[in-house]
């Protein structure tokens, strides 16, 4: 009876002690660029323990996030959103489809249906961090890991 209460604590023991274990963390810092130059967007990094570390590329393409766990990172690149251009002057639809306001007259833009990227359109791979060919492994507590997307 005295060895099964031993061995319970024991097991106790051990088990809080694992649960309470630090993971060893590190920065990342670096620059994306795509077919050399800056890239305008987000980088973001999926690391062991399932936490996302986002960072937004400067102008220059550098980035610096912290608290990344060591061991394999996933890494995909978020783009800007392309921007619609409003020129001109369009009719403001009214709320039931087919009926005319007549109250709500013209307005002085129109909207452009074709978006205007606000910097270069890289391949959607990059968006996916399963398929962005983008995996390395974080080993230091301070490294750094640059891109140049084709």
């Amino acid at each position: 009876m005295r060895a099964a209460i031993l061995a319970a604590t024991a097991a106790a023991v051990v088990l809080a002690v694992g649960c309470g274990r630090e993971v060893p963390r590190g920065r990342i810092h670096g620059t994306v660029t795509y077919q050399g130059k800056p890239f305008p967007g987000t980088v973001i990094f999926l690391a062991t323990d399932n936490k996302t570390h986002l960072a937004e590329l400067k102008p220059d393409g550098s980035y610096d996030v912290t608290g990344v766990a060591l061991g394999p990172i996933k890494v995909s690149i978020q783009q800007p959103a392309p921007r619609y251009a409003v020129k001109g002057e369009f009719e403001v639809p009214s709320a039931s489809k087919g009926v005319k306001d007549e109250k709500a007259g013209k307005s002085a833009a129109q909207y452009d249906p074709q978006p205007k990227p606000s910097g270069p359109r890289v391949p959607a791979q990059y968006a996916d961090s399963n398929n962005s060919g983008l995996d390395f492994e974080l080993k230091s507590a301070d490294q750094n890991w640059s891109v140049d997307l084709k």
